[in-house]
């Protein structure tokens, strides 16, 4: 999502450059590295964390993890107005541990001009988290290297971690099937967490999200085959498109219930004389997608 705010995207990019999966990568997976598996609530997080000169620290919670997942998307548009969006990292099928999709609203991909867009990811330093803007590739030439569910507005790019940075993995049954939600009592009127980033703007200069909450407002809101979409009732700022939404019954870590997509606005029509003014009013609504359509989706690609 665009806006006209002032965003300095000129700021020296981390050597440990990112690249597309099907792109050289600009430099080997460190061998400091340290892959750790934990289980938070029944499901397997992947942390992927460098030792600094320092003991590693880990999540103290499951939605910890899921902080450390969310990054911020960034880039500019085609008239050069920046553009802001949320994206996070979940398990890829077949790839090293040094691999993961990248998951955003496809339209945050697609507003972007240009080959590279850029993310904030962070590294670690004695228990202190540090921003690292990197620079990913999501076009060679005009030829996205993004898959796109243009349907769903869905989009997952697979990257190569850079060794020097601190992040979640989400494991793949993290983003649970439509039995699993119906068991948690996921449905109209429960609370979800959402990270993201307000016009761009993050939590902390560690470049964590802000995380905020909101109530299932549709009814009803599964299966997801005839209710791909459902809403929330939170106020969606640009730069939240992408953002997951987590749902949690109180005995587990939580499930990705859904994606945000879009703010939802009510048009009105309105004839004055010879003329008709169109006005548009926002309703505190985000429309989100569907958890096991992302889940489905990601299961689909190689």
């Amino acid at each position: 999502m665009k806006t006209s705010s002032p965003h300095n995207l000129k700021e020296p990019l981390f050597t440990g450059r990112l690249n597309a999966f099907n792109q050289p990568a600009t430099r080997s997976f460190y061998q400091g590295e340290r892959l750790i598996k934990s289980f938070c609530g029944g499901l397997i997080f992947i942390f992927l964390m460098i030792l600094s000169g320092g003991p590693a620290v880990f999540a103290d919670s499951g939605f910890d993890a899921v902080l450390r997942s969310v990054m911020r998307v960034s880039g500019t548009d085609s008239s050069g107005e920046a553009v802001f969006g949320t994206a996070f990292l979940m398990q890829s099928r077949g790839g090293g541990s040094d691999q993961a999709w990248l998951v955003t609203a496809g339209h945050v991909f697609s507003s972007i001009r240009g080959e590279y867009a850029q993310i904030t990811m962070r590294r670690q330093t004695r228990g202190i988290f540090f921003a690292t803007p990197v620079q990913i590739k999501i076009r060679d030439g005009k030829t996205p290297l993004y898959v796109l569910n243009s349907e769903y507005d869905l989009a997952a790019l697979k990257i190569i971690l850079p060794g020097e940075v601190d992040c979640c993995i989400l494991a793949s049954g993290f983003a649970a099937d439509d039995e699993r939600l119906g068991r948690a009592g996921f449905g109209s009127g429960v609370r979800v967490l959402i990270p993201g980033y307000p016009y761009g703007e993050a939590s902390s200069e560690a470049g964590f999200a802000f995380v905020r909450d909101g109530v299932v407002s549709s009814f009803p809101a599964l299966p997801s085959s005839t209710n791909p979409v459902f809403y929330v009732d939170f106020e969606v700022f640009e730069g939240y498109s992408g953002a997951p939404v987590v749902f949690s019954d109180g005995g587990s870590s939580g499930f990705l219930a859904g994606m945000v997509i879009e703010e939802v606005f009510l048009e009105e029509l309105r004839a004055k004389g010879k003329k008709t003014t169109r006005t548009r009013r926002g309703l505190g609504l985000a429309k989100v997608l569907s958890g096991p359509l992302i889940g489905a989706f990601l299961n689909s690609l190689p």
